[in-house]
Order: C-alpha cells, then sequence, then structure tokens
C-alpha cells in the first residue's frame, strides 16, 4: 500500500523516478527502511511509477517485498536507471553532497525534487503493524526504567554513566535495541536539555533520565526525572508544575487541532517559569525518534488519527537542575494513549552507600 501510494504520488507530479541511497556509515535515509522493512548496511532504491528495485550488497540477507524487484548491488545497477528523464525525485535531507553528483552527472539536464515533505505526510499516520511495533518498544522502555528503580537503591550504580549502561544493557536483553544514546544527567547536569552522559557521580539532587528501546526499526521515547535524598517543597512543586503542564497538553488533544497548540497550553500552566522552558513540546516518532509531524509554529501539523508523538515538557535552570517529563503517545482518534505508562509521581530514592551529602 506505502509503495503504490508513493507510485501514484510520482504520477500525479510527473516525477520520472525516485532515487534513495541508504549507508549505515553515512546516510542513514530511513525511506528506505520504511519501504524495504529492513536496515541494510548499504543500499540503493529506485521507484518508478510501475516498478521499484531494491539493490543489496552481497552481505544483507535478501528480502521478499511486495512490488519491489531485489538485486545484489553491483556497478551494473546504472544499466537498470532510464537516463532521458525529466523529472528525479530524491529526499534532500538526507542525499550526501557525494551522490549529489553522482546523480548530476547521470541526469545532467533533469529536474531534481525533493519528495521528502510527501514521505514525511505518509509515514507520520501509521499503520496496526507500525501502531503495535511502537507499543513494544515503549514497553520495553517501561520494563527498563522500573528495572533501574529496583536496582539503584543496592547501591552498585555510581555515575551517570552507569545508570545509562544500566538501561540499555535492559532494554538490549528484553530483544530490543537502543533509540538513540542514553542521556542520564546529574544534578546541575540535568540543565543541559541534551547533556553528553559522563563519568559525573551520583549526589543529592534530580537525575534527569531521557532513554528509548528500539524494537523492529521502530523507536520510543520517554523521559523521567527522580530525585535522590530528599527534594525541598520548592523542588517538589517545581517537578508537579511540569507534571501538571504535561497532563494538560495531553487533556486538550484532540483531532481538529494544531500540535503547536499544545505547545502553547503547556507554556499557559508553567506560566512565569515558561521562560525556563526552552525547546519544543515534542515531535514525532517511529522508524526516527525524530520525525514528523513538528509542533512547530512554523510548520503547522494538524493532530491526526494513528499519529505517535511524543509530549515532553521541561525546565532547566543552569547551574541547578533541569526537569523533563517525557511519554510517546498514540492518537487513536479519540483519545492521547500513553504507550510509555511508567510512573510519574516523583520518584525519591536514597543511596546510603554511593551517595555523598544526602
Amino acid at each position: 500500500m506505502r509503495l503504490s501510494l508513493f507510485q501514484q504520488y510520482l504520477k500525479k507530479e510527473k516525477i520520472d523516478l525516485a532515487f534513495f541511497y541508504y549507508s549505515h556509515d553515512d546516510s542513514q535515509d530511513s525511506n528506505v527502511v520504511y519501504f524495504a522493512g529492513m536496515k541494510p548496511s548499504h543500499a540503493l532504491f529506485v521507484v518508478q511509477h510501475s516498478t521499484a528495485r531494491l539493490y543489496l550488497t552481497a552481505l544483507d540477507k535478501k528480502p521478499t517485498i511486495a512490488g519491489v524487484t531485489v538485486k545484489t548491488l553491483t556497478k551494473q545497477w546504472r544499466e537498470d536507471v532510464p537516463r532521458k528523464v525529466k523529472r528525479v525525485g530524491i529526499v534532500k535531507s538526507a542525499l550526501t553532497y557525494e551522490w549529489g553528483e553522482k546523480l548530476t552527472k547521470m541526469w545532467p539536464l533533469c529536474e531534481f525534487v525533493d519528495v521528502g515533505p510527501f514521505l514525511g505526510s505518509l509515514r507520520v499516520k501509521k499503520d496496526r503493524k507500525e501502531i503495535d511495533t511502537i507499543a513494544k518498544a515503549c514497553q520495553i522502555s517501561v520494563n527498563a526504567f522500573e528495572e533501574l528503580m529496583r536496582e539503584l537503591p543496592r547501591g552498585t550504580l555510581q555515575t551517570e554513566q552507569d545508570v545509562a549502561l544500566f538501561l540499555e544493557r535492559s532494554m538490549k536483553l528484553q530483544g530490543g535495541g537502543v533509540a538513540f544514546p542514553t542521556i542520564a544527567a546529574m544534578g546541575k547536569n540535568a540543565a543541559v536539555p541534551h547533556h553528553v552522559t559522563s563519568l559525573q557521580q551520583l549526589s543529592r539532587g534530580f537525575l534527569l533520565l531521557d532513554f528509548g528501546a528500539s524494537f523492529q526499526n521502530y523507536c520510543s521515547d520517554m523521559s523521567r526525572t527522580i530525585y535522590l535524598g530528599t527534594p525541598t517543597t520548592e523542588e517538589k512543586e517545581m517537578y508537579n508544575l511540569v507534571r501538571r503542564s504535561q497532563e494538560a497538553a495531553r487533556r486538550v488533544t484532540k483531532s481538529g487541532k494544531q500540535y503547536f497548540e499544545l505547545d502553547v497550553e503547556t507554556r499557559r500552566v508553567l506560566g512565569k517559569k515558561s521562560k525556563y522552558y526552552i525547546h519544543a513540546l515534542g515531535h514525532g516518532v517511529g522508524i526516527d525518534v525524530h520525525e514528523e509531524p513538528s509542533f512547530g509554529k512554523e510548520k503547522p501539523w494538524m493532530i491526526g488519527k494513528n499519529h505517535i508523538f511524543t509530549l515532553e515538557p521541561g525546565v532547566y535552570f543552569p547551574g541547578k537542575y533541569g526537569i523533563r517529563i517525557e511519554d510517546t503517545l498514540w492518537w487513536d482518534g479519540v483519545e492521547a494513549k500513553v504507550l510509555t505508562p511508567a510512573t510519574k509521581e516523583l520518584i525519591t530514592l536514597s543511596l546510603p552507600r554511593v551517595i555523598k551529602n544526602i
């Protein structure tokens, strides 16, 4: 179905063929994964109005894909591709400079058309299999988090890196992968939204965790912020404010609204503290951990049935701490179902054998 819809689009737009390149090393165009159902080591994918050819190296297992001819990638692939074409589709954001030059030499007189926006709109609506697969990745993430909450009080984990590795190991032992490098940010490190996990010792304060499992090529994404030691009244109030802002965004989610309106609602709840909220509310989740729909006002997306996305409000106080609460959700047309249902009550843990100054 997805291939035929794309081919119909090519016909309508009078695009003679679309060309995709995938390399595990330098250009992971996830549209190849979307059509092929696998992550190859290297691949070329050529789609025409009534045919499609996937070229794989001899290192990869050859899948069976409806409507697609799978061939071994050799230099002879060029012989299969027509040269007399007027318009060639590419994904501008994924094509490397090197391949851009190669295609320009192959088709020096043709017009190159960015098919990325159309594919983004095609991929944003998940089918039942995709929803179930993402839900499985989410459950693996939740299981890993709950396992971590049981492990931390034992005093075996002493640094941010220990925590991150524990989560990643748990996800892999459940049959999943790691969707993106895990963030474990202790104390003032949590004030940096994309902190790079380090050998920072665990200590009294907020510990922000941002992680996600992958499963069968699809991703999950969740964040929880816990407290090591006993939080102050102010810290508890700030945590609960972030939590309420996320709940408010979920409550107003409905078809016909635009995603940026959810962001507006979150900032309304945060009030004066919204100046410490320095990123968008969320993003789509699928084969890529960040994909359409966008939450930006400059590129408005309407909430639609079977969209999967995150809600992740946060506040960040430089030199002090940060708090982020994130879930992956599925809009089924009636409600926004949370696929990462780990508790969002503030968890407080005491680790006397590891943490000093609690």
